[in-house]
């Protein structure tokens, strides 16, 4: 009897329970800021292994993203995302500038990053730092940087990041926006005084 006394108010209270809800999800989104910040221009190097600095691609609007090349998260995305951002604006593409940081520069050297660029797009620039000015600017961007098992340096950034002509960061764009409205985004920056 205190058995089935036991198993029905077990039961009661199972069915009192509220249900179990599913975590709420949404959908990705591109976040303007508020407070536009300036990198900081720490030395780099380029594709060509020439030395570069986000302040040379100032006068044109700059998409960038952290990565290596051997990713395969959602950093994958990207270099097509720019392929098809760099179609849909057409002629003004020549006022774009497409960017991948490497973040670690022995995994990411500048030959291995211009190997993988050309597979995307000549036009895509790569760059690369030294751990100390590539931390520093992963802190400006508020990019999570860490050493991996391997010792490789690795971004935990899923945005691409929208420069305009004065070098200025002013949106962040989470992984799954869809091209069509990284495309707007990027006209609406250009347009901008």
């Amino acid at each position: 009897m205190r058995r089935a006394f036991l198993v029905a108010i077990s039961a009661l209270l199972c069915a009192c329970a509220p249900a179990a809800q599913p975590e709420p999800t949404f959908a990705p989104r591109a976040i303007r800021v508020d407070y536009p910040i300036v990198p900081p221009d720490v030395p780099m190097l380029d594709q060509d292994g020439q030395p570069a600095a986000l302040s040379r691609f100032r006068g044109r609007v700059t998409l960038i993203f952290f990565s290596n090349i051997v990713c395969q998260e959602s950093c994958v995305d990207a270099l097509p995302q720019f392929q098809a951002v760099k179609r849909a604006l057409g002629a003004r593409s020549v006022e774009v500038v497409f960017v991948m940081v490497g973040a670690d520069q022995q995994a990411d050297s500048p030959a291995a990053l211009k190997q993988h660029l050309i597979r995307y797009d000549p036009a895509f620039v790569g760059l690369t730092a030294e751990r100390s000015a590539m931390r520093q600017l992963a802190t400006r961007f508020g990019i999570h940087i860490y050493e991996n098992a391997k010792g490789v340096l690795v971004p935990h950034a899923p945005f691409i990041y929208v420069l305009d002509r004065q070098g200025r960061l002013l949106y962040f764009i989470q992984d799954g926006v869809p091209v069509a409205e990284i495309t707007a985004i990027v006209q609406r920056v250009l347009d901008e005084p």
